[in-house]
């Protein structure tokens, strides 16, 4: 198989989001690369943005976890690039992934940054720093060996949510993990809507809950009952 990165991007009603996005993918135009905007049954206009823009377009089961294991089975090239649609690249993005492709055995993120102003979101993006499970999340995207990734046996779809820690944690305990020194801006509107210090509680419970062996189902329970 040729040398590339499959970039797989979940969506779920994205609309607003995905131009901005896809002008930034722009950078990958140097390195072989594909992207797969992987489709959960969005009720909005994406998937028409998407094809407007001239995007290839998968359809899934919804459910981030069912999504990106689709991208996966879809991706030509041996590597793969989970990347959130609210996600703002950084500008060397495509270069420090390209560097990063070396050793199968070892995956890597970037470190975070929010799009809101808040000292407890600086304070939560200084921890992703740290390249412990405690301080990693899907926000901060995943590049993974297919190899690897199938290795690990993908994402669990039974994970409504934690999907993604719950791959990372694997990750950790079969593999390396590199932290690239580049930050990554996603979008804080879910702190926006459910108040900062509340949702960064209820994300460090979930992921306490998660380290010390939650049921998915209990996560997904929690989550539905405290984030809107």
């Amino acid at each position: 198989m040729t040398k590339g990165i499959s970039i797989i991007i979940p969506v779920l009603n994205e609309a607003a989001q995905l131009p901005q996005l896809i002008s930034q993918l722009n950078q990958f135009s140097s390195i072989p690369h594909e992207v797969l905007f992987v489709d959960g049954g969005s009720s909005d206009d994406s998937v028409s943005v998407l094809k407007h823009l001239q995007q290839q377009v998968v359809h899934s089961t919804m459910g981030r976890a069912h999504q990106m294991n689709t991208g996966a089975a879809k991706a030509r090239f041996p590597w793969l690039y989970f990347l959130h649609a609210d996600s703002h690249l950084p500008a060397n993005a495509s270069q420090l992934l390209w560097e990063a492709t070396t050793d199968q055995q070892q995956a890597a993120c970037f470190q975070l940054a929010f799009s809101f102003s808040h000292w407890l979101l600086r304070l939560s993006a200084k921890a992703t720093k740290a390249n412990h499970l405690l301080c990693r999340g899907g926000d901060q995207s995943l590049l993974i060996h297919n190899d690897f990734f199938k290795q690990l046996g993908g994402f669990d779809p039974q994970y409504k949510v934690c999907e993604d820690i719950a791959l990372i944690r694997k990750i950790y305990q079969k593999g390396r993990f590199e932290v690239l020194n580049a930050t990554l801006v996603t979008s804080a509107r879910r702190f926006t809507e459910n108040g900062v210090l509340q949702l960064l509680f209820h994300f460090g419970v979930l992921h306490l809950l998660h380290y010390w062996g939650a049921a998915p189902q209990q996560l997904h329970r929690y989550y539905c009952k405290f984030v809107k």
